[in-house]
């Protein structure tokens, strides 16, 4: 509370404070001092990453629409309640629905504002999972039927798969839904409390549909699961159907602006087109039609396009925690090693300055950290434009019949979802843990990021199941490339690998790791020595036959998870490899910016090949002394990349409104950002606080204690 000072007590004060600030740097002063450093422009990689200045400019247009809706205000977006968080990010979500309509923006303009605003609401499996569905398995007339409620959220819909004792193994789920030939209807019930479906984003107090995944029983047999569209709650009250009970799961770790919910039948009747039936269908006398063989598996379609959704996602993500990480590690000063030591980029500054504070960037351990996560948010940001080129092409292909690539990508998106989600999950707890004390509060945007995006390990797929499937398809060409058969795709290097078994590493240097060869040829080495000694514990498991189910494999998953990781590892650092090359023949980015780039990259392959070092050591293909040349060449590469490390996180483009962290401010001013964040926090409405007079006032008030 503002009060007069004395003049004495400011004469008292005033040498001591001028003695303490002298040398005082201001963080944004600091900022402004990194981004000097630079060798390259900035905004030159930007614009590359995000296809054009002109997608820049339109992303600045939409923060200023967003911003200037009350929906989209993000000031006290930290101190929300669980009601409130629901509400507003369910107020989000059709803020811009409405805004898309009314402001005749496009699809691109409404995937933007979804990143931008970044508060997560009921609609989330309506866009992501629900019309895709529809799109996918749906047929013309069933299209016709449902899109245009969809699209214009006439009805809101979910994905109802998760069972609350079943989740990745999609064949054991047990709702069930049973033809009548009767009345031409299916009979949905919920036999079990194992079967209550559990999890569902927007399932809880939001959707009136969902997409049920059920097994469908005809004339006494048991087809599977097969999606059905099921209305679950009235038009005109939102109340539940007769015969449905459902609701949300309660508060989570993350995420709790989306209603996850709950949902159970009683013997409820839906019509037979319920069904959707672009593949495979049930007549009016119930005889089921078997998809044709070439798309059997036509239903995981839906899966692999949000598992490769979820890949591309891998990379935003990371690159927004590196870079509120970069940008405060950059600004925040710390006591040097050495009382006296002059700071390391403000050399102007008196030598007895007692004590000399470093920017924590510039300490060993933590530009060894932040600096190989800025390289793999750039290598992820690049998986995850391949794997959507990917999904599209088998799309297209797809919509012609032809399923072709379907288990390669199956595999692989399963795989990258796994891999993809784990170093982005870890990357982002790093980041925070790099920021010390202030990492750890809401507001520098680092503790809701990660409990928000944890669950990207889970849904969609356990990551462990995830990387189980890589290897089942990994087996399968390891068994094929045995038997002499041609091997395509992602895991063709299988084709050669006994050839290559006795090969040796040709690094004489630490610089030899630079190169992209040397890398590749390492990567390669250790997926295809792990790929065969998980095929070969896999037999051994099964007394000399290698199954794919039962004990045998149950026994093997050890060896099978860290084949398919190095597997999906190598095509990672292939596809980066890859990109960066494309970008400098193609002359898309100047020799300064592609420069750079092509240092990120070689040192995210020194940083995957430290990770598989004793792989490398114990198939014989590197000796000790070239083994440690990589821990050489990382240092290197960091103190190489160092002055380049704030360029490298503005070019991610993150406006501050997107970031909503104190800490990643893009000017630097980091402390008062946290002071006005403090100042507005609901505690702070009252000078004496909510808990005065209940409990404090009669502990600490005299009169009160002396009444008492």
């Amino acid at each position: 509370m503002p009060r007069p000072v004395d003049a004495r007590d400011k004469q008292l004060i005033e040498a001591p404070c001028r003695e303490v600030l002298l040398g005082a740097i201001s963080p944004m002063d600091d900022a402004a001092r990194e981004r000097a450093r630079s060798t390259f422009d900035s905004n030159e990689l930007a614009a590359f990453l995000h296809d054009g200045e002109d997608k820049l400019q339109r992303r600045e247009e939409l923060v200023k629409l967003l911003s200037s809706q009350p929906w989209g205000d993000k000031t006290h977006r930290y101190f929300l309640t669980r009601e409130q968080e629901y509400v507003g990010g369910l107020k989000a979500m059709v803020g811009m629905w409405q805004q898309m309509r009314q402001g005749r923006l496009s699809l691109e303009d409404g995937i933007a504002m979804r990143s931008l605003a970044y508060f997560p609401g009921g609609l989330e499996l309506h866009i992501g999972m629900f019309i895709p569905t529809l799109l996918s398995q749906g047929t013309p007339e069933q299209q016709a039927k449902w899109l245009p409620m969809s699209n214009r959220l006439q009805i809101i819909g979910t994905y109802a798969q998760t069972e609350l004792g079943h989740g990745t193994f999609v064949r054991g789920l047990q709702t069930v839904a049973v033809y009548d030939e009767a009345s031409r209807e299916f009979v949905v019930h919920t036999p079990s409390l194992e079967a209550h479906k559990w999890w569902p984003g927007g399932l809880g107090k939001t959707a009136t549909h969902v997409i049920l995944m059920a097994r469908l029983f005809a004339q006494g047999r048991d087809y599977g699961p097969h999606a059905f569209v099921v209305q679950i709650r009235d038009m005109a009250t939102h109340l539940p159907l007769p015969g449905i009970t459902v609701g949300d799961i309660g508060p989570k770790m993350g995420f709790n602006s989306v209603d996850n919910g709950y949902l159970a039948f009683d013997h409820v009747r839906i019509p037979r087109d319920a069904m959707l039936m672009r593949f495979s269908q049930v007549t009016e006398e119930g005889r089921y039609v078997p998809p044709p063989p070439d798309n059997q598996k036509a239903s995981y379609a839906t899966m692999v396009y949000v598992r490769a959704t979820i890949v591309r996602d891998s990379g935003d993500f990371l690159s927004r925690a590196v870079t509120i990480a970069t940008r405060y590690t950059a600004v925040r000063r710390q006591t040097a090693s050495k009382l006296g030591e002059p700071e390391l980029q403000a050399r102007q500054l008196p030598p007895l300055l007692l004590p000399a504070c470093w920017p924590v960037l510039d300490y060993d351990n933590v530009q060894q950290t932040l600096l190989p996560l800025l390289a793999r948010a750039y290598s992820l940001v690049f998986m995850g434009r391949s794997m959507m080129d990917m999904y599209n092409s088998f799309d297209a292909a797809r919509s012609r019949g032809d399923f072709g690539v379907l288990p390669e990508l199956h595999a692989l998106s399963s795989g990258l979802k796994a891999l993809c989600t784990d170093i982005t999950a870890a990357g982002i707890e790093a980041c925070r843990r790099q920021c010390g004390g202030h990492g750890y509060m809401l507001a520098s945007g680092l503790p809701t990021l990660f409990n928000s995006y944890v669950q990207n390990c889970t849904w969609e797929g356990d990551n462990s199941v995830m990387y189980l499937q890589a290897a089942r398809y990994l087996v399968k060409n390891v068994l094929a490339a045995q038997a002499g058969k041609p091997i395509t795709g992602s895991a063709k290097y299988l084709s050669s690998a006994a050839q290559q078994a006795d090969a040796k590493c040709g690094v004489s240097t630490a610089d030899d790791w630079r190169s992209p060869a040397h890398q590749l040829a390492a990567l390669t080495r250790v997926a295809a020595q792990l790929a065969a000694q998980a095929t070969q514990v896999l037999a051994r498991a099964g007394g000399g036959r290698v199954a794919f189910d039962g004990e045998p494999w149950n026994n093997s998953t050890v060896d099978l998870i860290r084949a398919a990781r190095a597997h999906v590892a190598l095509y990672l650092h292939q596809n980066f490899v890859d990109c960066v090359e494309a970008a400098a023949s193609q002359r898309a980015l100047g020799a300064a910016a592609s420069g750079v780039l092509r240092e990120l990259m070689q040192l995210h392959g020194v940083v995957l090949l430290l990770e598989a070092s004793s792989d490398l050591l114990e198939g014989g293909y590197c000796s000790g002394r070239q083994a440690g040349m990589l821990r050489e060449q990382q240092r290197a590469l960091v103190r190489s990349l160092r002055p380049n490390a704030i360029s490298l996180a503005d070019s991610f483009a993150y406006p501050d409104y997107q970031l909503n962290s104190a800490l990643g401010r893009k000017d630097g001013n980091v402390y008062q950002a946290l002071l006005d964040s403090a100042r507005i926090s609901p505690l702070n409405a009252t000078h004496e606080g909510p808990a005065w007079k209940e409990v404090l006032e009669p502990l600490l008030s005299p009169a009160v204690r002396s009444r008492l």
